[in-house]
């Protein structure tokens, strides 16, 4: 009886000390204050940690490499504001993906994405793929970052109806953080195909208006003359 019930705290306690790990893992994953000057702090503490550093030693580059993480992230932060003028949470994400739905046929579609692609000058295209529905670039380096591989993917809904997702990798692909590059890739890509997409349809709108005015209601008001 006694062995029972103390298996069954204990596995009440583990399972609340792994919740409670969990719950600090993804708040310093989803906060970039913390993991990313942890991460900076790590990296020099670490390596005399290892080589056995005196604790005087330690304590100094601890400080040192809390002043370097929070420094860059302050300047991150300012540049990336700067580039996507706007204070989201999420323009400091490296890898973004967005999906959008436009009125166009897939054809149509995928000249649309080719002329957004072309809108991000200087980006080089890598990868076109009309069949397959696949667009891949790359964003030339930056003083801030070392560019971006972007792919687009074009889905066929209906006969007028395409689905067009766009993602982001940052260069190197370990980077936690960015500059807001990457946000603004996407958003400038998107805003590109939307507006167009906008543009195409009240011109069709426009075209049907007009043929529906001279087949039915002109030849009517003749008739009533």
């Amino acid at each position: 009886m006694m062995s029972r019930r103390f298996l069954q705290t204990t596995e009440t306690f583990a399972t609340n000390i792994k919740n409670v790990i969990w719950s600090v893992y993804l708040k310093m994953k989803r906060s970039i204050w913390i993991y990313f000057p942890l991460i900076i702090i790590l990296s020099y503490v670490l390596p005399r940690i290892l080589f056995g550093d005196s604790s005087s030693s330690i304590l100094f580059w601890l400080i040192y490499g809390a002043a370097v993480g929070f420094g860059t992230l302050i300047w991150i932060k300012y540049k990336a504001k700067k580039v996507a003028g706007t204070d989201k949470p999420e323009i400091y994400e490296p890898r973004q993906k967005r999906t959008i739905t436009v009125l166009l046929g897939y054809k149509k579609a995928f000249e649309v994405c080719r002329q957004a692609v072309d809108s991000l000058n200087p980006a080089q295209i890598k990868v076109e793929n009309f069949s397959d529905g696949i667009l891949k670039f790359r964003t030339p380096f930056h003083l801030h970052n070392f560019g971006h591989n972007v792919t687009v993917n074009l889905k066929k809904l209906t006969e007028n109806l395409t689905e067009i997702e766009i993602s982001t990798l940052p260069i190197p692909r370990i980077a936690r953080v960015d500059s807001g590059y990457s946000w603004k890739i996407v958003e400038d890509f998107c805003n590109f195909v939307q507006a167009e997409d906008a543009v195409i349809n009240q011109k069709l709108l426009i075209e049907s208006a007009t043929i529906l005015d001279d087949v039915y209601v002109k030849p009517f008001q003749k008739e009533k003359v």
